[in-house]
């Protein structure tokens, strides 16, 4: 998640001048792009380069958070389909390796204000808790517990538009009106440690990891839609909080500095 969202921030915030609500110049380790840059694209990517060695701890001034470990206090899933019927909450997600993504294929047109590309995603070590009820095609999946693991080689192609509002000032700014990622999970590996230790719960765990490890493509591609969902709400959150801050003008300026 943390390389979409800067794909986010490449289509509409790289190039802001400063917060409005804050009156805060942008740090001075940020790369700008003028708004008529015919290699608007090089540049964008010029700028989150110059962002990278922030990313690990984040940049308040930009409302963007640490990626190094990515915290998501809570997840709720409640799945009812064939293959996965679930309702698990996932708590004190923390992954780590969210600094190192790549982006590929980066396209802008900020006269129709949208944007594609593509963000690899080398390695994702993910450490959580878990509660879950359900079951993953013939296999049930029931316990509390811990779960530790690699997600490794994640490609996920991302489209995003954007829409021009107004303030109470009548001042514009942008919003990210839709998004659509769809991911490619390469391989993920873990290590699940239950909580609520007994001999049933043994079971059903070492059963849920035999299918896994023998039937791992399938299963991937089964959660991917669950994947994708939160990633598009995740997107959506941090991008438009950042984006409402900061006026058109100031994205994308007509002259540097």
């Amino acid at each position: 998640m943390g390389g979409q969202m800067f794909l986010l921030i490449a289509i509409a915030l790289i190039a802001q001048q400063t917060q409005h609500t804050t009156a805060k110049k942008l740090p001075n380790f940020v790369h700008v792009c003028k708004r008529s840059d015919p290699q608007i694209e090089k540049c964008l990517l010029q700028t989150i380069e110059s962002l990278r060695p922030e990313l690990p701890n984040g940049i308040p001034k930009m409302q963007i958070p640490a990626l190094e470990p990515m915290v998501i206090p809570m997840l709720v899933v409640n799945r009812n389909e064939d293959a996965l019927k679930v309702k698990a909450t996932i708590k004190d997600v923390q992954a780590w390796g969210g600094s190192k993504f790549v982006i590929n294929n980066l396209k802008i047109n900020f006269e129709k204000l949208n944007g594609e590309g593509t963000v690899l995603l080398p390695n994702l070590f993910v450490n959580c808790t878990y509660d879950i009820d359900g079951r993953l095609m013939v296999v049930p999946l029931q316990g509390q517990g811990i779960f530790r693991g690699n997600i490794t080689n994640t490609k996920a192609d991302v489209k995003a538009s954007l829409e021009v509002l107004k303030d109470k000032k009548n001042r514009e700014y942008f919003q990210v009106k839709d998004i659509r990622i769809k991911l490619k999970v390469g391989d993920a590996n873990g290590k699940i440690i239950p909580q609520n230790i007994n001999k049933n719960n043994d079971v059903l765990t070492e059963t849920a990891s035999a299918f896994y490890h023998q039937n791992r493509r399938v299963v991937l591609d089964i959660i991917t839609p669950i994947a994708e969902e939160i990633a598009v709400e995740f997107a959506l959150q941090i991008a438009n909080t950042i984006l409402k801050t900061i006026l058109y003008d100031e994205i994308l300026p007509k002259e540097l500095p």
